[in-house]
């Protein structure tokens, strides 16, 4: 005999019901009394440029906050730039500062940027960088403001030993050929017919539907008060933001560093040394088509990453990855890369002994990026190198 199905327990849907009312007085709570300021800690800053990739939106006024690291105001100009708006056109007949988030400065106030400090200092500088961006994208602003008819003194490529090895023989490549430029519009040499059509459609459905971890943290902490006072909130409170790291429930950024170990390894050469090369092809690629194309000066200012700058958080990062200190030597990548573009012609300014002669602390605690102190020594080390090095005192 067929058993009749099973009814839910009278106590389930009421329980359902309870917890439902509950998250949503959790979060309430949050968002009016604990944690107001959460909607400011991430916002969409970034939209599609046809030419540059991901860059910043245009005319922001957005509040980066994460405590006890930075609570400061970016903005950009019209054109996405993290400039002024009135007299940026005089700028783009200055100095051109490009690089990633180092030299765009996110978590600082706009005048605390290495490039408005130099402007302080007389130099008309216009800040061209773009977090996330790597030297292809940087390549890509400067091609473009070129071909808009503007002409600069100098252009200076910021390198930051975190994010500027790679492979780049696409990017030389690219750098001989027309500027490419990125459209969403449909190509005239697409195939026109129905079953051409709908198969993009169901390519661009199937990517609207992927769900990843990434993406559902990126929906929570832009939707819910709760998920991002744990997430950043939390560092407010020292005892739980020490305990949240000790226990794995953060990021230790002391344990993160996207160099490749092989590269650290203390030998003459390592099979990653073609990162290395790479980078510096495409230096002295970029220096070629400055000089052939605007015939100004062309510089890379290098920044070590934060095992370079702390010898003992290098020493945690090889406990953390079982390696043995003596044998890895953290600045190794940093002065291959500078000797690779000297003996290359590359003008170089090295940003590292200033840097380590400070005894101050030079990143933010939970961030590797540069903070406002680190940011005045390589000002004033790019003020001297300009004048001393290129010649170049300042305009006022």
């Amino acid at each position: 005999m067929d058993q009749a199905p099973t009814k839910p327990k009278g106590w389930v849907l009421p329980l359902c019901f309870a917890l439902i009312i509950g998250a949503a007085f959790v979060e309430l709570l949050f968002r009016v009394v604990i944690f107001p300021d959460w909607r400011d800690v991430s916002q969409a800053n970034f939209e599609r440029h046809p030419i540059y990739g991901t860059f910043q939106k245009p005319n922001m006024v957005i509040r980066r906050f994460n405590p006890p690291n930075y609570d400061v105001i970016n903005r950009t100009n019209s054109r996405g730039f993290r400039d002024r708006d009135e007299g940026f056109d005089d700028d783009l007949a200055g100095i051109w500062a490009a690089g990633a988030s180092n030299s765009y400065g996110a978590f600082m106030e706009d005048d605390e940027i290495f490039s408005a400090r130099l402007q302080q200092r007389g130099y008309k500088v216009a800040n061209l960088s773009s977090e996330g961006h790597r030297l292809g994208a940087q390549i890509r602003v400067v091609r473009h403001l070129v071909s808009q008819g503007y002409r600069p003194r100098a252009v200076l490529f910021e390198m930051t030993l975190n994010n500027a090895l790679g492979e780049y023989g696409q990017d030389i490549a690219d750098l001989m050929k027309p500027l490419k430029i990125q459209t969403d519009a449909p190509s005239a040499r697409q195939d026109g017919t129905a079953s051409a059509l709908l198969k993009r459609q169901v390519t661009r459905l199937k990517k609207a539907a992927r769900i990843s971890w990434l993406a559902i943290k990126g929906r929570l902490i832009n939707n819910s008060a709760f998920y991002t006072w744990l997430k950043v909130g939390i560092n407010g409170i020292p005892a739980l933001r020490d305990w949240t790291l000790k226990v794995g429930l953060r990021a230790d950024v002391t344990l993160v560093d996207p160099t490749p170990p092989g590269l650290l390894r203390d030998v003459p050469e390592t099979p990653n040394d073609v990162l290395i090369q790479s980078a510096v092809d495409l230096s002295v690629a970029v220096k070629d088509w400055v000089g052939q194309t605007l015939n100004v000066p062309f510089a890379i200012i290098l920044v070590p990453g934060p095992h370079h700058l702390n010898p003992k958080d290098f020493s945690r990062y090889m406990r953390h990855l079982g390696l043995d200190e003596n044998e890895m030597d953290a600045t190794r990548p940093f002065r291959l890369l500078k000797q690779g573009l000297i003996a290359n012609g590359v003008p170089v300014l090295d940003t590292a002994p200033a840097l380590l002669a400070s005894d101050e602390f030079l990143r933010f605690p939970d961030d590797g990026h540069m903070n406002a102190t680190a940011h005045a020594i390589v000002a004033g080390e790019v003020a001297k190198f300009l004048a001393h090095e290129l010649g170049l005192e300042p305009d006022l």
